[in-house]
């Protein structure tokens, strides 16, 4: 499920909107075909364990998912003024907990076979 999107521009003196390399970023409302393809790949990139990625998008093809640096966060919450890592973070420590939890379950029923 996307948590944000961000229109990169190109600067003048060069083609890759990259910031780094003088691009800039914009408010970005994602298309039907953009949420479909997130809803297409979500599953897998989920069941791999990829809960937090960005993606690239260019003319609605998929060309990139960065999973080591998704560093667009800082430019969302630059543009629409918002706190996205509070959502990454809440998410992150349900995630945790749910674990947590499970490894309980596991240690306890294991107990309670080895004692029977």
């Amino acid at each position: 499920m996307p948590i944000g999107a961000m229109r990169r521009i190109p600067g003048d003196k060069d083609h890759r909107s990259n910031v780094s390399a003088g691009g800039t970023v914009a408010k970005h409302k994602m298309t039907a075909q953009e949420k479909l393809l997130c809803k297409k790949i979500g599953p897998k990139l989920v069941k791999d364990g990829l809960y937090f990625v960005g993606i690239d998008v260019i003319g609605g093809k998929l060309v990139e998912v960065n999973v080591m640096s998704p560093g667009g966060i800082t430019y969302i919450n630059r543009v629409y003024k918002v706190k996205l890592q509070e959502k990454v973070v809440d998410f992150l420590e349900s995630k945790n907990l749910e674990r947590n939890a499970a490894f309980r379950r596991k240690t306890d029923l294991r107990k309670i076979v080895d004692e029977a």
